[in-house]
């Protein structure tokens, strides 16, 4: 397993280098004032993804209105694991094209999660994504059903349409 993988802050204290991060989304949470889609932007190694994966810990884990994760409850282990089947990354580097992003997100983002209050989507590298994956990831990304969260996270945010963009925290 990688390095970064191993030492991966699983809470939000413990992220380092984003305070303004961490303190706008304890501010949401806390105010429950979630928003149905955040993009996590900026140069490699700088926390998107593991704050992602933290922010689907706290809708899934969390009691609603706290950031304390129950870090022994098996929704969380299964998170930390990558074995939630209701917590789902997309690499979109290696799934760039509309087949994947209707057959991977819209498709499943219909059913309701199987265990956990919400269904999370993180999709890594998502400036990667073709323009028409784009133009159908912004049907859903415009009226999302109320049990899905969606987290882009990239590191060329000028390659995303401003209509993705226009649509996220």
């Amino acid at each position: 397993m990688a390095l970064y993988h191993t030492y991966r802050p699983q809470t939000l204290d413990t992220i380092i280098g984003q305070e303004h991060i961490v303190q706008t989304l304890t501010n949401q949470i806390l105010q429950k004032k979630i928003a149905h889609a955040y993009l996590f932007s900026g140069p490699r190694g700088t926390g998107k993804t593991s704050t992602a994966r933290i922010l689907a810990k706290i809708v899934n884990c969390a009691p609603e209105g706290t950031v304390e994760i129950d870090e022994n409850s098996s929704d969380a282990q299964e998170i930390n694991e990558s074995r939630s089947i209701d917590v789902i990354e997309i690499d979109a580097a290696s799934h760039t094209g509309v087949d994947n992003v209707l057959q991977n997100i819209i498709e499943n983002a219909q059913f309701k999660p199987t265990k956990s209050p919400k269904k999370v989507f993180i999709i890594d590298e998502v400036h990667m994504l073709s323009t028409a994956a784009f133009n159908a990831l912004l049907k859903t990304l415009e009226e999302p059903p109320e049990h899905v969260l969606f987290i882009l996270a990239t590191t060329e945010l000028h390659k995303l349409p401003v209509t993705i963009v226009s649509r996220c925290q």
